[in-house]
């Protein structure tokens, strides 16, 4: 079984391919993050109320993700929460991340026990025409290293770097070092694959005894969008894709490749996060 810890849904999604691809990949969870807000001309994402109504329908399966609006008031969050969403996806700030200008919405969510998946490195091409405005059309405001002041101001919050920050893998590895409440998804990373085989194993000195970098990576797809047919395949390579990976170089190598060990990686850290969560008082 895998978790899905990073992906997106189309408009309009065909229910029975939603069931299909839970089944074809045996996949135990979705986290569905929305960038509907962004209205991105590049891609035709669903809309929140699409999102949460594919959540009800598959309950503790597809996990909502509201979009982190920077450029509106700290109490949205307290909106997306009412709404049921379970965290917040954070994209294209015309500020870095770590602006204290957005201090108030971290504050908000760490309060809301909401977690917040930040995109972190290279993104899409986009112009600014075909994207909402006051978005940035570059990564600079994105960079790993941005959540390393988040973390730090804000101890209780649950942060995910999306993609591992690409082409700031040092600023990336030091977030896993050092903070305890920063983990890193592996959506739409397979450049640099010895990277992995290079950090997997590294120990963290983040506070917490016996926790390696591979107790701090988690699955995903980024896949564009759930409930697409063309999708489907390609959400399927990149499944097979990763689990051969740690199976038969993992496996034959390093202790990261160890049967408990990339099962960590491919649901068991995105399972404890979420149960984590959940359960918090």
């Amino acid at each position: 079984m895998i978790i899905d810890a990073h992906a997106h849904l189309s408009r309009k999604p065909d229910y029975m391919l939603l069931e299909k691809v839970l089944r074809d990949g045996d996949i135990e969870q979705v986290w569905l993050l929305d960038l509907h807000g962004c209205q991105l001309a590049t891609h035709d994402f669903a809309t929140p109320e699409e999102i949460l109504e594919v959540s009800r329908s598959f309950p503790g399966i597809f996990i909502p993700f509201g979009y982190l609006d920077l450029r509106k008031t700290p109490d949205d969050v307290d909106r997306l929460k009412e709404q049921g969403f379970f965290g917040l996806k954070a994209y294209r700030p015309s500020l870095p991340y770590d602006a204290t200008e957005h201090f108030p919405f971290y504050e908000r969510a760490e309060a809301m026990n909401m977690p917040v998946l930040f995109h972190t490195g290279l993104i899409e091409k986009c112009s600014r025409h075909n994207m909402g405005p006051d978005l940035t059309t570059g990564p600079n405001t994105m960079k790993p290293s941005h959540l390393a002041t988040i973390a730090a101001a804000f101890p209780k919050l649950q942060i995910l770097g999306g993609h591992l920050g690409y082409p700031w893998l040092a600023e990336t590895a030091q977030n896993l070092y050092y903070y305890e409440n920063i983990t890193h998804d592996l959506s739409g990373y397979r450049k640099d694959v010895e990277w992995f085989i290079r950090n997997l194993g590294r120990k963290c000195n983040d506070g917490t005894a016996g926790r390696y970098f591979n107790d701090k990576i988690l699955f995903a797809t980024d896949a564009l969008c759930y409930g697409d047919v063309a999708e489907h395949r390609n959400l399927l390579k990149l499944i097979q894709f990763w689990s051969l990976f740690l199976e038969m170089i993992g496996g034959c190598y390093y202790r990261w490749g160890e049967p408990n060990e990339r099962d960590k990686i491919l649901r068991g850290n995105a399972r404890k996060l979420y149960e984590t969560i959940l359960h918090k008082p």
